[in-house]
């Protein structure tokens, strides 16, 4: 399983809401179920920004055929990274193989692996990818569908700025052709020992959501 589990009170961007349960009906109260109220952000958690994040012409995820979620060539690359590191394009040309053809990239920084035992430093100082390093994965890897990081965000709480310069690009704001590449965050890889030979990212669906929490997982 490549998602996080959701609780309570977990870790989000600064500022964003946190997951908040709410139980509605309770056996031990003589209810006849039990059943629970679920206050989601729609980025809390493993989940995938879709186009429509930073693009206003782009489809929303329930607009995005099921198949797109699906992905059956997959690389998994390792970029060990520093606090607060930018990721900059010449990294990605030494962890991707030349000629590599994959729909999924994995870029696994190690830093998910510090996620419940220094979540300040998770949040607050995780490395991110450079805006030249989403030109590379936009423009010049045309079969990759979607990028998964195993840090907070493709962006950085340090440059809030450049971060939103990374998801549009990424999202395909301004092209002409429409292309655009999912952005999969909060992604547990660190358990991983092998590349994986498929990867479900299924999105909670909602009517006009830009973005959702996903079940994510792995054949390996």
């Amino acid at each position: 399983m490549l998602s996080r589990v959701l609780r309570p009170g977990g870790i989000v961007w600064p500022g964003d809401p946190s997951l908040a349960v709410e139980q509605l009906y309770d056996l031990s109260r003589g209810d006849p179920c039990n059943a629970f109220l679920l206050h989601l952000f729609n980025h809390c958690g493993t989940h995938v920004d879709g186009p429509r994040h930073f693009n206003p012409d782009a489809p929303t995820l329930a607009e995005i055929p099921f198949d797109s979620f699906v992905f059956r060539s997959v690389a998994l690359v390792d970029v060990p990274c520093d606090d607060e590191e930018r990721i900059g394009p010449e990294a990605l040309r030494r962890a991707v193989p030349a000629g590599w053809l994959c729909d999924l990239l994995m870029i696994r920084t190690g830093f998910g692996a510090l996620r419940d035992a220094e979540p300040e430093r998770y949040i607050n100082h995780s490395p991110y990818l450079s805006p030249g390093a989403a030109c590379l994965i936009a423009n010049e890897l045309p079969t990759v569908r979607a990028v998964a990081v195993d840090t907070l965000s493709v962006g950085s709480v340090a440059c809030p700025e450049e971060s939103g310069e990374i998801h549009r690009i990424l999202c395909g704001t301004g092209r002409q052709d429409g292309r655009f590449v999912l952005i999969y965050e909060d992604v547990r890889m660190d358990h991983l020992r092998a590349t994986p030979v498929r990867v479900w990212g299924l999105p909670l669906l909602v009517e006009g959501l830009d973005s959702a929490p996903v079940v994510m997982a792995a054949e390996v």
